[in-house]
């Protein structure tokens, strides 16, 4: 997929998508090229929307750059928030954005029959946000959704240069109707 072309940054996205023939998994590579004007600062940014879920967890690094591994980004703590060992569990909070970040490769959503692992593309370079690999964002009522992000290295592209990344989509069904187990199994 070839997006229109940005006339504020001069870059195009061009996506590929990859459906593995054997495996519930997706694998999505986000391109941007820059096709004209000065060098530009960016990140390939990756967001996935889904509706309320009943869990969203995330790996947590076992070396972060974050105090208590994760940083909030927006005034509001996540709603049900826990850290279990490596994973942090959360709930979209019905009255508050919140927005957290971590560097955290993994994500995961708990809906009421699937899970959805999200796995971002690690690598060197500084990242957005202080740092963050994945970010959480949840909105409150009448919008019931979350997005789970997948962040790139902070890059400056000239003009005729390009970056990417991938990111891995896996989808199971749900194994136990407990949906802290069920986010926890996820990694």
């Amino acid at each position: 997929m070839t997006s229109p072309l940005d006339p504020a940054l001069g870059i195009q996205l061009v996506r590929h998508i990859e459906l593995d023939p054997g495996k519930p998994v997706m694998r999505i590579r986000s391109e941007f090229r820059k096709l004209f004007g000065s060098p530009t600062q960016i990140s390939v940014w990756t967001i996935a929307q889904m509706r309320e879920p009943e869990r969203v967890s995330m790996l947590l690094s076992p070396k972060s750059r974050f105090d208590g591994a994760y940083v909030r980004l927006q005034k509001s703590e996540p709603a049900n928030l826990k850290i279990e060992g490596q994973v942090l569990l959360l709930s979209r909070h019905p009255r508050e954005q919140v927005k957290i970040g971590a560097d955290a490769a993994s994500l995961a959503c708990v809906g009421p029959d699937y899970v959805i692992r999200i796995d971002a593309q690690p690598g060197p370079g500084e990242f957005p946000d202080g740092g963050c690999l994945t970010e959480v964002y949840t909105s409150p009522d009448p919008l019931q959704y979350v997005e789970l992000e997948t962040l790139g290295p902070l890059t400056t592209i000239a003009t005729g240069e390009q970056i990417d990344r991938t990111t891995v989509y896996t989808v199971r069904p749900r194994s136990t109707p407990d949906p802290v187990a069920e986010a926890m199994s996820a990694f």
